[in-house]
């Protein structure tokens, strides 16, 4: 199980380096930034083949970005894009229909809440809420709880860390913008 913790928080590395690339900014050479993608989409699908519980949050929370929007940059185009060719390569678990659905709606809730704080139409304690992103995070521990698939919640865990927490943390992440902005490509 440790491995599908690894790969999560590898894989949360890699989607916040995109992140970085897409939206705020980081210049990355596309030799750099098209195999992060690649990789990311590789590593989703991956760990779905091995530890298919985990397939109703992956797929949930990478449609949910679909559907919200949030799919709108060519390294991210190519992370959908490698994830559906190697799905296709590895075949598609088995998606627990009820699980799917608890977390899609997380995950969408999760984007446009998120969405809605940072335009700051929430305010208070729902932006603070939303402005954490704690959705999903709250989602996985309730649904957890219910099922006894405490991997839901630990993969949560470690795909934050990963995104948030380390190398492109958001102190951490934004020295690295700074640096990078001055129109260097690296």
């Amino acid at each position: 199980m440790w491995t599908a913790f690894l790969l999560v928080f590898i894989t949360g590395i890699l989607n916040r380096i995109a992140d970085m690339v897409a939206d705020d900014g980081l210049k990355l050479s596309n030799n750099y930034s098209y195999p992060i993608g690649a990789v990311y989409g590789l590593l989703i699908a991956y760990t779905i083949s091995i530890y298919p519980v985990l397939a109703p949050l992956a797929i949930a929370v990478l449609l949910s970005c679909v559907f919200t929007g949030k799919i709108d940059s060519e390294v991210h185009y190519l992370g959908i894009g490698t994830f559906l060719f190697f799905i296709y390569i590895f075949g598609l678990p088995p998606v627990q229909l009820l699980i799917f659905i608890g977390f899609l709606a997380a995950g969408i809730l999760d984007e446009t809440g998120n969405r809605f704080a940072d335009e700051k139409r929430f305010r208070g304690a729902l932006g603070w809420f939303f402005g954490l992103r704690l959705t999903m995070e709250v989602s996985a521990f309730l649904i957890s709880l219910i099922t006894g698939e405490w991997i839901f919640f630990l993969a949560i865990v470690f795909y934050d860390l990963g995104f948030t927490y380390i190398f492109a943390g958001r102190r951490f992440g934004r020295k690295i913008l700074n640096k990078r902005r001055a129109n260097k490509v690296i």
